[in-house]
């Protein structure tokens, strides 16, 4: 696991751990291919306090760049105690075992995977340590987003 800046040209304020800005871990998922048949497969998540309401969620395929997606943290926080999501991303634990599942949508298809609970709601406790849930407006630089925005042609 490390921490370090990753920015991407958004303004963030100070975060709740002076010097932290992001909190990145990989673990291995496992991918659903249909009843008893799973791959095990890596992925990175990652949270920036410079985007504090998204979870950027990279997958380590025989590609060039990982494949990416990017959906809100209030979202995978909620899955893990309940079902939760609509749309292109899903989120439920596992009844009766430590797993929560995870099912993403694409026009190219759609992917099953479940996770361990417990390094999940690890991660998503620093998250937390680094902004607090209900504080996110504070890190979020409204403002040079608009202008960012506004000079694009």
């Amino acid at each position: 696991m490390d921490s370090h800046d990753d920015r991407e040209d958004f303004a963030v304020k100070e975060p709740e751990r002076p010097g932290v800005t992001s909190v990145t871990a990989s673990w291995e998922l496992s991918l659903i291919l249909s009843a008893g048949w799973a791959v095990p497969l890596q992925a990175r998540f990652h949270y920036c306090a410079a985007d504090p309401y998204a979870v950027r969620l990279d997958f380590y395929l025989d590609t060039a760049r990982p494949v990416r997606w990017i959906f809100a943290r209030d979202l995978l926080t909620a899955g893990l105690a309940r079902p939760t999501g609509r749309g292109d991303v899903r989120v439920w634990p596992v009844p009766d075992r430590a797993l929560v599942s995870l099912r993403l949508v694409s026009e190219h298809g759609d992917a099953l995977f479940t996770a361990d609970a417990a390094p999940l709601t690890a991660w998503l406790e620093r998250t937390c340590q680094l902004v607090p849930p209900g504080q996110e407006f504070r890190f979020f630089d409204l403002d040079m987003l608009l202008d960012r925005l506004l000079s694009e042609p």
